[in-house]
């Protein structure tokens, strides 16, 4: 028995009195989950006393080490779990010595409407509740939606403990700009609906994320091909955090022709080229800019770039504007 001190993130020292013996494997490694349970507790959201609250709590895509200290210690410490997979969420609890104090109960897309009620209700009367996926964040493709809005509905307390989400870890890889972007989810199972779905984003200058099925996937690929072109560039990140984890960078022409892939797919579409603007329809705001100080040249410069012509272009039609 002795008295280690474990730094918190705040800088404050504190003492915990450890009992160790070698059965309990590496001492270092004990002393990192009690920092880890020290700092989970400390940066835990503050509830009033007797308040309830649901905590959508995000799990792991593949790899177990990305569920958080807090996510742990939420799971451990709430009321009421609901799991949209309970054998899945019991095996997730064993892995990783968790161990729920809470009553638990399956919350899945067709069980949602019924058992939303009832979770609202108990918390509205103090309980802890955590919702938690089988991977992924709760309300992203996973059900959420309409105990979330239950809960807000009746005056409750809704907050997240966040973490993995597939379709930000693809977009975040894709090497796309993330500045501006959509999801939409799963690409719809019908031909016609997949190309309408496909055709919208022609102009779409948001780089946009769907979810896709890998029996699918051949067929999409092909059918987003002759709806966008060949050069319109796509990302196909497969089986992501996973140890089979694979993602694929290339322009549809090429990538409508892989074949065999498997796996949790997620396919992040670059946005579509800004079209370049007509320089007729800016005349009026450069000789406004110039009118308000600024000079003439300066203007059409800052409009030209922003608007994807040639400055040279407006110059020409404020300059013939002004001899008439």
């Amino acid at each position: 028995m002795k008295l280690y001190y474990i730094w918190h993130a705040t800088g404050q020292k504190m003492p915990y009195l450890v009992v160790y013996s070698p059965e309990c494997g590496s001492l270092w490694a004990l002393m990192r989950q009690i920092g880890e349970y020290v700092g989970a507790r400390q940066d835990m959201p503050k509830t009033k006393k007797g308040e309830g609250v649901l905590t959508l709590v995000a799990s792991p895509l593949g790899n177990d080490l990305d569920l958080s200290p807090r996510a742990k210690r939420e799971i451990e410490e709430a009321d009421l779990i609901a799991a949209e997979d309970t054998r899945r969420f019991w095996d997730l609890c064993r892995r990783e010595g968790i161990r729920p104090r809470g009553r638990v109960v399956s919350y899945y897309d067709q069980v949602e409407k019924e058992k939303a009620g009832k979770i609202a209700k108990e918390v509205l009367e103090g309980a802890k509740a955590v919702l938690i996926s089988d991977a992924g964040t709760p309300v992203i493709n996973d059900p959420g939606y309409v105990v979330v809005n239950e809960v807000l509905d009746m005056g409750g307390r809704v907050t997240a403990c966040p973490g993995p989400c597939a379709a930000i870890v693809a977009l975040a890889l894709s090497g796309f700009r993330a500045d501006r972007f959509c999801y939409e989810g799963f690409v719809p199972r019908k031909e016609g609906e997949r190309r309408k779905a496909f055709k919208r984003l022609l102009s779409e200058e948001r780089t946009t994320v769907f979810y896709e099925s890998a029996r699918r996937l051949e067929e999409s690929l092909k059918e987003m091909e002759e709806e966008l072109g060949p050069e319109r560039r796509i990302c196909i990140a497969r089986e992501l955090t996973k140890e089979h984890e694979e993602v694929v960078r290339a322009p549809l022409g090429e990538a409508a022709s892989l074949k065999g892939m498997i796996g949790e797919i997620a396919l992040v579409v670059e946005g579509s080229p800004k079209k370049p603007g007509d320089a007729r329809d800016f005349v009026e705001e450069a000789e406004k800019m110039a009118r308000g100080g600024e000079r003439l040249k300066d203007a059409i410069k800052k409009i030209a770039e922003r608007e994807g012509f040639a400055p040279r272009e407006l110059y020409r039609l404020v300059m013939e504007k002004r001899e008439k």
